[in-house]
C-alpha cells in the first residue's frame, strides 16, 4: 500500500499577515529616506535649515547602522522566504537588502564627494536620542521575551499585530518630520519654524522598541 507523503506544515502567521520582515523593511527604508532628506537640507543654501539638519543627520546614521546590522543578521532567522515562504513585502528575494545597502552606500559616496562640514557644538541631543534608542531596544527585547515565555515559546498573532501597528506609528512620525522639514519650514521665516526635536525623540523610541522586540 502506497504511503502518502508527509504534509508540509503551513508557515506560521506573521505580523498583519505580511511576509516576515515586512514591517522592519518599511521602517528601515523610511529611516534611509529620511537620511537622504536631511542630506539634501544640509546641501541647501539656507544656513538655518542646514544647521537644524546636521545633528539629526549624525544621529540617524547611528540608527541606520543598527538597522542594517539587525536586518542582515536576521535573514534566515526571522526574516525572509525561509521563514514565511516569501521575502519581505513580497518583493523578489534580496530586493530589500539591495535597496538598503545601495541607498546607504550611495549616501556614503555623496558624503565623501561633497565633504560637508558639520558644526555640532552641543552633543547633548545626540546623547539623549542614543539613550532613548538603546533603552527602547532593551524594553522591546525584554517585553517580547516575557510574552514569548508566557505563551509557551511563540508570539501570539495579536501581539505581533500590536507590535506592527506600533512600528507603523514610526512611519507616521517620519511622514510628519519630512512634511515639516521639507514642505513647511522652508516656506516660513527662521524664527517661526516648527521644532521637530520631539518627533525625532519619539521616532528613536519606536525604532529602538520594534527592532529590540524583533531581535
Amino acid at each position: 500500500m502506497a504511503t502518502s507523503p508527509t504534509a508540509t506544515p503551513p508557515p506560521s502567521r506573521h505580523a498583519l499577515g505580511l511576509p516576515a520582515g515586512s514591517i522592519r523593511a518599511l521602517l528601515a527604508l523610511g529611516v534611509l529616506g529620511y537620511l537622504w532628506v536631511l542630506f539634501s537640507l544640509i546641501n541647501r543654501g539656507d544656513e538655518a535649515l542646514r544647521h537644524q539638519a546636521e545633528m539629526p543627520f549624525v544621529y540617524f546614521n547611528i540608527v541606520m547602522v543598527l538597522i542594517l546590522a539587525h536586518f542582515f543578521a536576521a535573514h534566515g532567522g526571522s526574516i525572509g522566504h525561509k521563514v514565511s515562504g516569501r521575502s519581505p513585502l513580497g518583493l523578489p528575494q534580496g530586493s530589500v537588502r539591495i535597496l538598503l545597502l545601495g541607498g546607504y552606500l550611495g549616501l556614503a559616496y555623496y558624503l565623501f564627494a561633497t565633504r560637508p562640514k558639520f558644526d555640532i557644538s552641543d552633543t547633548g541631543p545626540i546623547i539623549l536620542l542614543v539613550t532613548v534608542l538603546l533603552s527602547s531596544f532593551v524594553v522591546g527585547y525584554v517585553l517580547t521575551g516575557a510574552v514569548r515565555v508566557g505563551s509557551g515559546g511563540g508570539l501570539p498573532p495579536w501581539f505581533q499585530d500590536v507590535q506592527a501597528w506600533f512600528a507603523l506609528l514610526g512611519l507616521l512620525i517620519l511622514g510628519i518630520l519630512i512634511l515639516l522639514r521639507v514642505v513647511i519650514n522652508p516656506t516660513v521665516a527662521a524664527e517661526n519654524r516648527a521644532s521637530v526635536d520631539w518627533a525625532e525623540v519619539a521616532l528613536a523610541g519606536v525604532v529602538g522598541f520594534y527592532f529590540g522586540a524583533r531581535s
